[in-house]
């Protein structure tokens, strides 16, 4: 439901990551409790910090409307530049953690 309503919002979305085995996650430098381990986590490629932070508050916006609840949204940036909304959502016990440009 959350990837949808943003797809509906923005038109298609282009996922750069979702699970990850361990193996891959300690390669691309994830901490070992990554909610992509668990398969509970996306990066949302985005064209910049504008559409990044337009993503993030679609999501949000959605969480409130919906009265739903989730665990991580970051908007996050590489040193080359690139920009992703990280978002994941547990079975329970979500934090509710949000959090833009680390990276």
């Amino acid at each position: 439901m959350w990837l949808e309503a943003l797809r509906q919002a923005q038109g298609p979305i282009v996922i750069n990551s979702g699970y990850r085995s361990p193996q891959l996650n300690k390669k691309v430098g994830g901490v070992a409790t990554s909610n992509h381990v668990t398969g509970c986590a996306v990066d949302i490629r985005c064209s910049g910090a504008e559409q990044a932070i337009t993503f993030a508050y679609i999501l949000l916006d959605y969480a409130k409307e919906s009265q739903s609840e989730f665990d991580e949204l970051f908007i996050e940036k590489n040193k080359y530049g690139r920009y992703w909304v990280h978002f994941a959502v547990r079975p329970k016990d979500n934090r509710r953690k949000v959090s833009f440009l680390n990276g």
